[in-house]
């Protein structure tokens, strides 16, 4: 009788971590952004070194190097017309705004 319990438990044990590792969970949903978000990176002459992309209908895309010296981010809208741009600058360890509109080359 003992020995029955002990392996009906043990099957029921199996059973239940069989189940749970391999019906795996749905994806994440992520939510699309309130605006389509344009990242763009410069180098200190103001040449564009690379893009990252953001749309409102979950969109995106990536290119060329993701880092520099200057960065803007413009961002619209996606119910409406309004868009702001903001411009940073990489101080060796992190981004500092430095305003909404296009500084001067600094090399």
């Amino acid at each position: 009788m003992l020995n029955t319990i002990r392996a009906r438990s043990i099957i029921v044990v199996t059973v239940a971590v069989l189940l749970s590792t391999a019906i795996a969970p749905p994806p994440r949903a992520t939510a699309a952004p309130g605006s389509d978000i344009w990242t763009e990176f410069y180098d200190c002459a103001l040449n564009q070194v690379g893009e990252k992309f953001r749309g409102c209908d979950s969109t995106g895309f990536n290119w060329g190097q993701l880092s520099g010296y200057f960065k803007e981010i413009e961002s619209c809208q996606c119910e409406g017309t309004s868009c702001t741009e903001s411009w940073y600058k990489w101080n060796g360890t992190g981004w500092v705004y430095i305003g909404s509109s296009e500084p001067a080359p600094e090399c």
